[in-house]
């Protein structure tokens, strides 16, 4: 009886460590931003048959509309807070800028926040400038919290304190691997979505990051139907929460030039 024990031991061991393997393997998370300003674009991405997180420009024509239909349908709402760039690029409605008191920009993001029904967590829309900076971060991430939202950090430059700061504040927090469509031809979408397969057989998750551009949209109606059959599992931003190697020394996989 004695000698079956480690045995016993050993078969428990493996069956937790290969149940863990599998519960975390080759899951892929999608996120569409810049929801809002047009309906058409906004109802195909809702319409997905998978559970992508829709994330919403804050004060736009159809965001509250989109983001009931998406809750509505099951899918992730976000915040798509318009942050500051590099590159003096329109931010739109909501923007939150460094040149703005504490007092302006909590204000600013409250209101973008309660302009979104049923969000459950945010990300940056541009901000290559606003997320290297920690004043802004550490304020965003007050809000953040008190709110009991999840962050993803888009990681539009490689400075970036975002997710340290978010992770800081004990805040469920990813960070963006692949962006699918910087280049709107199929051709190159298709061989991004292949660099995030890759990404996820090699580490078990990726954190996929596209917009609702016809040619996007086009590419995932088709591709998505055949994940399960290649062994990938689509899956809300919230289940690779924990999950994510969120070092400080991660960057994407590719760069973004907002």
């Amino acid at each position: 009886m004695r000698a079956s024990q480690p045995i016993a031991i050993i078969c428990l061991f493996l069956s937790l460590w290969l149940a863990h393997s599998l519960a975390y393997a080759n899951k892929i998370a999608i996120i569409i931003d810049d929801i809002g300003d047009n309906w058409p674009r906004g109802k195909r991405t809702v319409d997905l048959p998978a559970p992508i997180a829709c994330a919403i420009l804050p004060h736009t024509p159809h965001s509250k509309r989109l983001a009931r239909l998406a809750h509505q349908q099951g899918k992730t709402v976000m915040l798509h807070a318009p942050m500051s760039n590099h590159y003096g690029l329109r931010l739109g409605p909501g923007a939150l800028t460094h040149e703005m008191t504490r007092e302006e920009f909590i204000r600013v993001l409250q209101q973008n926040i309660d302009s979104i029904p049923y969000i459950e967590g945010v990300n940056n829309h541009m901000g290559s400038y606003l997320t290297a900076q920690p004043a802004p971060m550490a304020w965003t991430m007050q809000e953040v919290s008190r709110r009991s939202l999840f962050f993803i950090d888009s990681k539009t430059t490689p400075k970036s304190v975002a997710a340290k700061t978010a992770r800081a504040s004990n805040i469920p927090t990813l960070v963006r691997d692949v962006f699918l469509d910087n280049e709107r031809e199929t051709r190159k979408i298709g061989r991004q979505f292949r660099l995030a397969l890759r990404h996820a057989r090699k580490y078990g998750q990726v954190v996929v990051i596209g917009h609702p551009y016809p040619e996007t949209l086009d590419y995932l109606e088709r591709i998505i139907p055949t994940l399960p059959i290649l062994g990938y599992e689509l899956v809300k931003p919230t289940q690779l929460i924990g999950v994510q190697d969120v070092s400080e020394n991660r960057t994407g996989t590719t760069r973004a030039r907002l």
